[in-house]
């Protein structure tokens, strides 16, 4: 009898819901970012895609005009002393028929988006009918589900409610136990600093909530590439996080004055910190470098200027091109050059027009990816995150990559 009121009331609830720095800040780019031009490519695609009411992958897949090109991947399993993460757009539909999935340790389902107010969603997308989370377990590979809210009222408006955040645990317990699921993965954006105290405790909170109904249950947080306004106390939350994700990119992007890196390696005096000095940052807070995921991405920056040299003036920002893009359109079809600028670890293209005028385009390859990876392994740092799956879509070469660097 209280096996089947247990399972009432998980129903009900899920019914209910569903109705509803400290381093040095040379690089001005990041400076930039603590005003509300900031938006992080997270964010766009929400803002992108959150009007289309789809119910079914297919629809996503017929949206983006998507041609399933059957790929083959090299064998290999994941090592087991390293995490694989990445994350699933549900925009990206049925891309994940194309994942490695032996390659990754984990991936997290994007998203649960809080409706602020009440802490229900607003959509939860197709996280309890989409095969994809069957088909990474069965090859081993952990799945969690993102829980996102962005912008400062938006997060305000949340952390200030008790109410709400009993809510969303409650609903996001359920949520988990109807897919069998490992875990959560948090990504507030814009938290402001006077919200810091109610972050802190919210973050408590859920993880104890969680862990007390499974304590298998793993608990994730996102951390931002520069935590310019001092959300993260370390000290306090750290206990009860199993692991960091941090956004290692949008260190340059579509609120950039001058053209950059989406991911730049180390500090440099053209384009200021790099991913180095984020991990040092928050290696220094308090976060062992082995609870560490470093995200890359597999989106690039482009940008329209009047010079071809890198770190030229924006005259206006284009787009988030993502990787299959930039092979299929740039590389295969235009043949632009790809040029690699040492100062960054960036591979980066120009595209000129008959104005004269030009393109600048900075992305992630196998050249780029394949020294950060480097030094992951070297300095033993947890794994290695994937912003976005399915955004190289009909190419092996970056999975190619995760298998040469990472597999057993």
């Amino acid at each position: 009898m209280k096996k089947l009121l247990f399972t009432f009331s998980l129903l009900v609830l899920i019914i209910n819901c569903n109705t509803y720095n400290e381093p040095e800040q040379k690089n001005r780019n990041l400076i930039e970012s603590n005003n509300s031009s900031y938006t992080s490519d997270r964010q766009l695609q929400n803002q992108k895609f959150e009007n289309y009411n789809f119910k079914r992958e297919s629809q996503w897949d017929s949206f983006h005009k998507r041609v399933h090109k059957k790929i083959k991947h090299k064998k290999g399993k994941v090592h087991p002393g390293i995490k694989t993460f990445g994350w699933h757009i549900y925009a990206n539909g049925s891309s994940y028929k194309n994942y490695n999935f032996s390659m990754l340790w984990g991936l997290s389902y994007f998203s649960y988006e809080i409706q602020p107010e009440t802490g229900c969603y607003k959509s939860i997308h197709q996280w309890k009918t989409t095969p994809l989370i069957d088909s990474a377990k069965t090859k081993g590979c952990k799945v969690f589900l993102s829980v996102s809210n962005f912008g400062g009222k938006n997060n305000s408006t949340f952390l200030k409610n008790l109410k709400a955040q009993k809510t969303l645990i409650d609903s996001i317990s359920s949520l988990l136990a109807f897919r069998s699921a490992d875990g959560i993965n948090i990504d507030f954006e814009g938290v402001s600093k006077e919200d810091k105290e109610n972050y802190t405790n919210f973050i408590i909170e859920i993880s104890k909530s969680l862990k007390q109904d499974n304590p298998n249950y793993m608990i994730s947080l996102c951390l931002y590439a520069i935590d310019w306004n001092d959300v993260f106390d370390i000290q306090a939350i750290d206990p009860y996080i199993d692991f960091y994700t941090l956004m290692g990119y949008d260190y340059y992007g579509s609120f950039s004055k001058t053209t950059g890196p989406v991911t730049p390696f180390k500090t440099s005096q053209l384009f200021g910190n790099g991913l180095e000095t984020s991990v040092d940052y928050y290696n220094k807070k308090g976060i062992l470098l082995s609870k560490l995921i470093i995200g890359l991405p597999y989106y690039g920056a482009e940008w329209y200027t009047n010079s071809s040299e890198i770190g030229a003036i924006v005259n206006k920002f284009k787009s988030h091109p993502r990787y299959h893009t930039i092979k299929d359109i740039y590389m295969d079809s235009l043949k632009i050059p790809v040029q690699f600028d040492k100062k960054s670890s960036s591979s980066y293209l120009v595209i000129e027009d008959s104005s004269k005028k030009y393109r600048q385009l900075f992305f992630e390859d196998t050249t780029s990816l394949s020294i950060k990876y480097d030094w992951i392994k070297s300095n033993k740092i947890g794994g290695v995150g994937i912003w976005a799956l399915g955004y190289d879509d009909g190419y092996t070469e970056l999975w190619d990559l995760l298998n040469e660097k990472f597999s057993e």
